[in-house]
């Protein structure tokens, strides 16, 4: 009596799956950037240093960076970084900044979504259309944007070559980012909680996992031990 609804629930993840590989291709053109949040309702495209709308205050934002441009010296070579790719190195080590995350591959969006507490609540994948890029030798100042835009930064570290990663830079960092398309689905992509272990194991199949998304020891470490709790491809011990 268990098996009948078992191959009904297999059926239903890999035609999930195979859903989600369709939007990807619909959305293959180099123009289109992608987003994984693991809770669709509660993570809205808002940079981290604006989703405290009450703390936000502009002028603490630019002390902030002023003082990472500062103390960063002792590890990196700041003099070497424009002013865009010193506040990408900062998002990307955790600085709270005006960016905001994306990829230009949707496979790693997905890894987000589905590997990012919580993992009960349903994730979700967007793709934002890059119509406005920054040029940085124009445009020298990140704190004097007018619009949404995208910043492409350079080989600054290996996640973000490994992430495909790119940012969209928000004058307000305040405001929630209208996903293209409004609300009519057509650019983004919700996975069940049900299915998100399912989509864990695709995209490990297809080498989409820590190892690969943090070039690291401790990506490689997340791996392994993701493949220990779940008995994943461990292979056999050999003395």
């Amino acid at each position: 009596m268990t098996i009948r609804p078992r191959i009904t629930e297999a059926l239903a993840r890999r035609r999930r799956w195979r859903e989600f590989l369709d939007f990807a291709d619909r959305h293959g053109s180099p123009h289109w950037l992608f987003r994984g949040v693991a809770d669709k309702d509660k993570h809205l495209l808002v940079p981290k240093i604006g989703r405290d709308t009450a703390r936000y205050d502009a002028g603490i934002e630019r002390v902030l960076f002023r003082n990472f441009e500062r103390r960063a010296r002792q590890f990196v070579d700041v003099g070497s970084l424009s002013a865009w790719d010193l506040l990408a190195l900062g998002q990307h080590h955790g600085l709270p900044t005006r960016l905001l995350d994306w990829s230009t591959n949707p496979l790693v969006a997905a890894f987000f979504a589905v590997s990012s507490e919580p993992r009960k609540e349903v994730a979700r994948v967007y793709a934002y259309q890059a119509s406005n890029v920054i040029d940085p030798t124009i445009e020298y100042d990140p704190f004097a944007i007018a619009d949404v835009a995208v910043h492409i930064p350079s080989s600054i570290a290996p996640r973000i070559i490994s992430q495909r990663g790119v940012f969209t830079v928000h004058p307000d960092p305040t405001i929630p980012l209208a996903p293209t398309g409004g609300a009519t689905g057509d650019h983004y992509f919700d996975i069940e909680p049900i299915d998100r272990p399912y989509f864990e194991r695709r995209l490990f199949g297809i080498a989409i996992d820590p190892s690969v998304i943090g070039a690291d020891l401790d990506g490689l470490c997340r791996t392994l031990n993701w493949q220990y709790e779940r008995g994943v491809a461990l292979g056999k011990v050999v003395f």
